[in-house]
């Protein structure tokens, strides 16, 4: 089947296991990017909210040979396993009361999301885009979020202005700043998956010589990133939840601080959507080399939806302003 015929078969496969009168959709969802991906949704007499389940991977699985029986089966599973944990009242987004406090921004490329940007308010910002959600605290799903449309502004007869001033006193108050050096942070993700993988049963594991501390083994790995360290320093700016963290820049005095600190200018590296690395800029760096470096990691090693932006930005102290 190609993929159109096997979003069809999915969609009635699932529709002959549920009961009758609920409403089986596949739709595409607009994303980061302007990225569309087919989704399928389910909703009943009892609710209107529904887990949106993507079929792109499974698809991927039917090409690889798996029955397209299975995967209905495995998506219907799916389904049933969160029906119940969507426990979220939409209702809530038509008092502005509720939701005001609740309002942050994040950053979005402006050339890649056109379409996404004709129905959302925006404010410009070099040649990004500052777009707003709503952040909830869920019992079951954590974060919850809702990117606000321009319908919900026009609902709630507010303008894309007001909108930012409340996003500028809760995006840094519900989505703290994180600031730290790279060898740190990766220090820390080594050892989270050393503890995670040869570390579950005990505090370390078994070698010809005796047993090795998980934080050891991260420490040795690290080794050689030391010179790299030397070469060219690197920080990470993001937030304590690391999402939609790139917007941390915006936060007031951020980087005037930190470059203060250093006694630098700055480049900016857009590394996702979720977070830019920081290089002080010692008179020794080549900026095309950063620019190439943005482009590389942005073609091989993220997915499209995190992508910011294609090349680097720089602070200056002087002014105090960032440019592309």
């Amino acid at each position: 089947m190609n993929y159109n015929e096997f979003l069809f078969n999915v969609r009635e496969g699932v529709k002959d296991l549920l009961e009758k009168g609920s409403c089986v959709k596949i739709q595409k969802i607009l994303k980061n990017n302007d990225i569309e991906l087919e989704a399928l949704t389910v909703l009943t007499d009892e609710s209107s909210v529904s887990p949106t389940i993507y079929l792109e991977p499974f698809y991927e699985d039917y090409l690889q040979g798996k029955n397209i029986n299975e995967i209905v089966m495995e998506i219907y599973v799916l389904y049933r396993e969160n029906e119940n944990q969507l426990h979220f009242d939409i209702d809530i987004f038509k008092d502005f009361d509720n939701v005001k406090d609740k309002i942050v921004y994040k950053l979005i490329n402006t050339k890649s999301n056109r379409k996404l940007l004709r129905d959302v308010p925006h404010i410009p910002y070099l040649d990004l885009s500052i777009v707003f959600y709503c952040i909830f605290d869920n019992e079951y799903l954590g974060h919850a979020t809702a990117l606000i449309h321009n319908i919900h502004m026009n609902m709630w007869e507010v303008t894309k202005e007001q909108l930012y001033e409340m996003a500028k006193v809760n995006t840094p108050r519900l989505l703290r700043c994180e600031l730290r050096e790279m060898n740190d942070l990766l220090h820390e993700i080594l050892l989270d998956d050393i503890q995670k993988t040869v570390c579950e049963a005990n505090n370390g594991y078994d070698t010809e010589n005796g047993t090795i501390d998980a934080n050891e083994v991260a420490e040795n790995l690290m080794k050689n990133m030391d010179e790299v360290k030397r070469q060219i320093s690197m920080y990470v700016l993001t937030n304590q939840q690391r999402m939609n963290g790139a917007a941390s820049l915006l936060y007031e005095n951020i980087i005037k601080d930190f470059a203060n600190v250093l006694h630098q200018d700055l480049f900016i590296l857009p590394s996702s959507v979720h977070e830019v690395i920081l290089v002080p800029d010692a008179g020794d760096i080549d900026r095309e080399e950063l620019n190439d470096m943005v482009k590389s990691v942005n073609a091989t090693d993220l997915v499209a939806v995190d992508i910011l932006s294609d090349h680097v930005y720089y602070y200056n102290r002087e002014t105090d302003k960032i440019t592309v």
